[in-house]
Order: structure tokens, then sequence, then C-alpha cells
């Protein structure tokens, strides 16, 4: 089978050797894509259609926390968003109407955002499941997004190459502009409630904070290595998936940093409830990670095999 060629997917932007795969019905057009250029196979491992759908955890990357405590994450090999319950229960929220999705946000109201590499774009998942496209035709790679308590959507693009990427904004009126740039395939973004936008510089190996004006201050890079995912919590502690070390770190509002937890392979995406539990994708093993406000790991769910629209895939 004829390889396909895309530039910026996770295992590109960190040099993760994991296998990858999309259809061949939209393979082709990522291909063209402008600025892509890294292997992605033409084939699907894992069926996704409407309304039932066979799924292993396959390639989890994106995670984000919505009201009552639920969980959501991405999954990019099956194209599809997942919610997962606090008892591990697992459901599909969406799993049509996207190409290669890596990052999810929700707001308060329970509406999620996705950024879809595979269109280039930014979807809106309504409660009832239902997508449509927030913003398009702005975007060469988005590889984060974050919602504010206004409502306002941030977007991080990896861009095409070196120092191209940036963050946007997207108003409540949808209009999309520039906060700042010159990032080096950045691929995490967070907001504080202040407004403050945290975000993953990863080919820097930095953490950068972004004032309301478009200021940006680089806050953390010592002993990083690609760090891909950022979240802050209700007191404006941040966590990082420190991808290449294999870990995740927290850093206090006060910037003392330290090592929260070890013993992933390839962690990426991260999230923080309002109770101090982090939520972290350890893609390299396929699972969905927990970690207690005392430090203690959990799987929350894992690749076990599951079928049909409500699955449990295991806690411990």
């Amino acid at each position: 089978m004829k390889a396909v060629l895309l530039a910026l997917t996770l295992p590109s932007l960190l040099s993760i050797a994991l296998p990858r795969a999309c259809p061949a019905s939209w393979a082709s057009q990522l291909a063209s894509a402008p600025g892509y250029s890294g292997l992605i196979s033409a084939n699907q491992p894992n069926t996704v259609e409407a309304g039932s759908f066979t799924t292993m955890l396959s390639y989890p990357s994106g995670v984000a926390v919505g009201p009552h405590h639920t969980v959501y994450v991405v999954d990019t090999d099956n194209m599809a968003v997942l919610k997962v319950s606090p008892t591990g229960s697992l459901s599909s929220l969406a799993s049509t109407g996207l190409a290669y999705p890596t990052a999810i946000a929700v707001d308060s109201s329970g509406t999620v955002y996705v950024a879809d590499a595979g269109t280039r774009s930014i979807k809106k998942i309504n409660l009832q499941g239902e997508v449509s496209v927030l913003a398009a035709n702005a975007f060469t790679y988005p590889a984060g997004v974050a919602v504010a308590t206004n409502g306002t959507v941030y977007v991080v693009d990896a861009g095409g190459g070196p120092a191209a990427g940036v963050v946007k904004k997207i108003s409540i009126t949808g209009r999309i502009s520039t906060l700042a740039s010159g990032f080096n395939k950045p691929s995490g973004v967070a907001v504080a409630a202040d407004g403050t936008v945290y975000v993953a510089d990863t080919d820097n190996n930095s953490i950068q904070k972004i004032s309301p004006d478009g200021t940006s201050t680089v806050i953390a890079t010592e002993g990083l290595n690609k760090p891909h995912g950022v979240a802050v919590d209700v007191s404006g502690a941040l966590y990082i998936t420190d991808t290449y070390n294999n870990s995740v770190r927290k850093i206090s509002p006060a910037g003392g940093a330290v090592s929260l937890a070890q013993s992933f392979a390839y962690p990426s995406g991260i999230a923080v409830d309002a109770a101090g539990t982090v939520y972290v994708t350890d893609t390299g093993h396929a699972a969905l990670k927990k970690i207690s406000p005392d430090g203690d790991v959990s799987t929350l769910a894992d690749s076990t095999s599951a079928t049909a629209t409500n699955i449990h895939l295991g806690k411990n």
C-alpha cells in the first residue's frame, strides 16, 4: 500500500515511532496540504460508523473535563470523541464528521470544541453529538484548543515550519485573530480564569505565558523535553505533559516546578478538574490515566476492545 506523507502529526512533532493510519478517502487531501511531509499510511485499523462502532482506545491524544466531571477524550485513529464517566464507562459523543482530530476543550455548558487537523478546522459538538464547523480556512495544523470562561476559543496552530507556530483566538461572534506568533511547533494551550494563555512550545522545549495584549514570556524550560500538553487549575498551577521524559510536571503559582508523576509512554493531552484530579492521555500505552491530588496514578480507560455505543474499558 502506498504511503502518504503528512507533516505535523503527533509522531512527527515529537519523533515518536508509533504506527499511524488514516482512511484512504482523505489521506490524499492531507498529502496535498501546504507544509505537510511526514509518514502516514492510507489505512484505518479500527472502523468507525455512525450509531455503532468497534473501538479500541487506539491513539488517545486530547483530553478535557466538562460539567458533572465527565471526561472527554479525542481518539485520533478512531476519528472519534469519547465520553468517559467517573466510573470508567465509555460512550461515543461523535464518531462522524471528524478527520484526524488532535485536541479537545469543553465549556461550562458542555459544548465541545475539537481541533480537527484533517480538515484544518475547529469543530463544535453540541450535547446531542451534532458536529458543526466553528472556524476553517485559517489554520495550517490546529494542534491544541482551549476555551475561556467568556466563550473565547484559543487555538495553537503548529504551522508548517520552524517559528511558524501561532496562537489564534476565535471570538464569540466567530472573528478569528492572531494573539501571538513565532512558536516552534506548539501543540498545547490552556487559558486561566484571568485570561492568561499558556502554550506548550514543543520544539522550543518550553512553556510560554501570553498576556491578554499578546506579550509572550517563557516561564519554564529547564529539563523539559518536547512538552506537548498544558493545563491550568483554579489556583493558577500549571500541569505539563513532558512527553519525551515520559512524565507529568506541575508548576505552582509561585513558580516552583516538581515532577508529579512518571512511568508514562509519550503522554500528550492533559486536563485538571476543580478537585485537583489530573487526567492524562498516555498515548504510547493507549490509555487514559488519572492522577489523584495525592499523586496516586490509576488507569481510567485503556485499549481493551469493546463494541456498541455504551462500553466499559475498565479502571483500576
